[in-house]
């Protein structure tokens, strides 16, 4: 029976009432324990102090090279309270299937499993045998070894805790780097689910055998069926998905199966359980604010095009033939560094750098080892920085890479103070909103300046760094302007008109000034009701925003200036150099409209004096405070809207079509850079910047900052 129809048959099994006595719906046990408590054989021992574990490895670990790693043997036990016996064997990360492991009798290449767990709470209280040297582990560890280990055979896994030498930071780097690899290679992955008894498996196995049998159901077996979506909802969201590793494990597999205490279950009847989870809940009358949670969050990133649909989602949820199409085409699409990155925050670590080094596998981030390019921008996994020092490597990687300092703008909205610099995003904190609202709110649009440097041709790159510079980022910027919080209303609203702009423009239409409502039928002067009408109910194309007033510079001016003689020629580009004289009105798709020098969009948590900065390799201003020593700390992002709702009529209207990926070679082939390519026009925008930054007098007005 395929799966469609055997939904089918269940959904009309359903509407037919009665069932017999031995009904598997009515005799099925329904546990009510609550969350995921893991079996008694943990008790509540003490943890083992670090120096007794340290000195056991010690004993137990000697050097590897950097192309091995090492494999658990488990014996086998036929007593589930039989000690834990096992043996690591030094094994050659090879170039094909499996691991070449040395055994007893001479090198085999074998195939081997990989562990995917939670460490739960750093609690090493349980002993097992390894080689001989009494080591301790986790009670979540020990309970997944018992329960894995075979009665009449050895069995080889890979285990990080056991695997790793977790003393010795060197080690671990060059492994964490290799992680992806491993998990690769492995003949299957082996996902162990904790806190499940032996009636909550039943439950499971049980449903499973019946999932392909119809049959009528009386009004006490519907009843049931509330409690049992609720208790499948709870018991398939395990801890283990809401953990950062899981997701690059998951990501390498070629083969899962789920663990169950005893139960081992393929992961394909485990998605099988998913659908019934949800045909169960059209069936017991969920309400809609009760949906379950989704227990796929980690394994959603199986496919890397997930990873990139998480970003996007909200712009196909209503089109599933268009989603259906995109995923086809994006199947074995990279991933980001970026991308991966922005809701790294949601999933637990233990070490938060995990929550970098625990997604560079399935990303497109070159890990730095022995043999590679080293003109290509690497990020290497080392144990022996802080973790300030790592957000740091994140961000100067991406400003390499990227050859822009856009990564600036996802250091803003976070809790102070912070061991991180202000510059550097802080991934323990970082709030998926911030993209959501960029997406959404559609912030990279042209309308709001934002410069694609890729389509202008012009030099405007961000410095390179210094290798040792840690805790400061070295920049060059130009001062637009000066922020304060008081804003005259009396000349706030009304628009800056540069004296190029009014006397080329007069010379273009007949004479008549850019305030001639005759020559722009329906075109609104009441600057502050148009801004408010675009922005109300605060939906401020920046978030956490705040309409500030700002006092420009002699360069912030010149921008203004440009940037409207720009538009200028384009109108005239447009009317194709065709002069129009009184009363012919403008019709047509011509942009004229000539934001307030006066007016500008700044983070919440701004001053007075707070300076707003375009930085040489930014696409858009950003706010920096003055501190001590002439350095400066990063406020957040502004936005200069140089126009808004000035025209006739615009260049085209946003469609929903290009809500979507301008160019779907680039975006399943290469980097997706969702949040830099999404809802730009570059081809508006590029022929505005242009002329600014290759004018020699804006860019005299380049300056040295040292942010920290």
């Amino acid at each position: 029976m395929s799966k469609s129809s055997g939904w089918e048959a269940w959904e009309q099994a359903l509407k037919v009432k009665g069932c017999p006595p031995s009904c598997w719906v009515r005799n099925l046990s329904i546990p009510d324990e609550p969350g995921h408590i893991l079996p008694n054989i943990q008790g509540t021992l003490p943890s083992v102090e670090e120096r007794v574990r340290e000195a056991a490895a010690a004993k137990l670990y000697r050097n590897i090279r950097p192309w091995q790693t090492r494999i658990l043997r488990i014996d086998p036990a036929t007593h589930f309270d039989a000690p834990v016996l096992c043996t690591l064997l030094v094994a050659d990360v090879i170039a094909y299937e499996g691991l070449g492991i040395v055994e007893e009798d001479g090198p085999n290449e074998i195939p081997y499993e990989a562990l995917s767990y939670t460490w739960g709470a750093p609690v090493f209280s349980l002993p097992i045998q390894i080689n001989g040297i009494e080591f301790f582990i986790t009670e979540n560890l020990d309970s997944a070894l018992r329960h894995l280990r075979l009665p009449d055979s050895r069995r080889y896994l890979w285990v990080d805790a056991l695997c790793i030498n977790q003393f010795d930071n060197r080690e671990k780097s060059v492994q964490v780097g290799r992680m992806f690899s491993i998990y690769k290679k492995a003949g299957r992955v082996v996902a162990w689910n904790s806190g499940w008894s032996a009636n909550k498996s039943t439950v499971l196995s049980t449903v499973l055998a019946n999932l392909s049998h119809s049959q009528k159901h009386s009004d006490d077996c519907l009843a049931r069926f509330k409690r049992l979506y609720l208790f499948l909802s709870k018991a398939c969201e395990p801890p283990l998905f809401k953990r950062t590793w899981v997701r690059q494990e998951a990501f390498a597999a070629r083969n899962i199966v789920m663990q169950f205490s005893g139960l081992q279950i393929s992961w394909g009847d485990y998605e099988r359980i998913r659908d019934f989870i949800a045909l169960l809940k059209q069936t017991a009358g969920v309400k809609p604010e009760s949906s379950f949670l989704d227990f796929t969050d980690a394994i959603y990133l199986k496919s890397p095009f997930n990873a990139i649909m998480t970003l996007v989602q909200p712009d196909y949820e209503n089109d599933r033939k268009q989603r259906k199409e995109h995923y086809r085409a994006a199947v074995n699409a990279p991933v980001s560094l970026l991308d991966a990155l922005v809701f790294s925050s949601s999933f637990g670590v233990t070490d938060p750098r995990d929550l970098v080094y625990g997604i560079l596998g399935f990303t497109t981030v070159p890990v730095s080892h022995i043999g590679m390019d080293m003109n290509q921008p690497t990020l290497e996994v080392d144990y022996n920085r802080s973790v300030s020092e790592v957000y740091q490597d994140v961000a100067k990687y991406e400003i390499t890479r990227t050859e822009s300092l856009d990564i600036l703008d996802f250091s803003a909205s976070r809790p102070a103070p912070t061991d991180i610099p202000s510059w550097t995003p802080d991934w323990r904190v970082y709030d998926p909103k911030l993209a959501q609202h960029r997406v959404l709110n559609k912030t990279n649009s042209w309308k709001y300046g934002f410069i694609d440097v890729d389509r202008i041709g012009a030099s405007w790159k961000p410095i390179q760094q210094p290798p040792d510079a840690n805790g400061i980022l070295s920049t060059k910027g130009i001062v637009l302007g000066i922020l304060h919080e008081n804003i005259d209303e009396a000349t706030a609203w009304k628009p800056y008109i540069s004296p190029s702009f009014d006397s080329g423009f007069k010379e273009r239409f007949g004479g008549r000034s850019f305030d001639d409502t005759t020559l722009f039928p329906g075109v609104s002067r009441d600057y502050k009701a148009t801004f408010d009408e675009m922005f109300k109910d605060g939906n401020l194309p920046l978030y956490e925003g705040k309409v500030a007033g700002v006092s420009m510079t002699k360069a912030g001016k010149r921008l203004m200036t440009l940037v409207q003689n720009a538009m200028l020629d384009k109108i005239e580009h447009d009317l194709r150099d065709r002069v129009i004289t009184p009363p012919e009105p403008i019709r047509g798709n011509h942009t004229i409209g000539c934001a307030s020098s006066d007016i500008s969009l700044a983070p919440k948590g701004f001053q007075g004096n707070d300076i707003v900065v375009l930085f040489q390799g930014s696409q858009c201003p950003f706010v920096l405070r003055r501190s001590s020593q002439g350095r400066h700390t990063l406020i957040g992002r502004a936005i200069f809207p140089f126009w808004f709702e000035h025209k006739s009529s615009s260049f085209d209207d946003l469609r929903f079509e290009e809500l979507a990926w301008s160019s779907p070679k680039d975006i399943f082939t290469q980097t997706s850079n969702i949040l830099k390519s999404r809802l730009k026009w570059p081809e508006k925008m590029s022929s505005v910047w242009k002329p600014v930054l290759q004018d020699a007098k804006f860019l005299n007005s380049l300056e040295d900052f040292q942010l920290v």
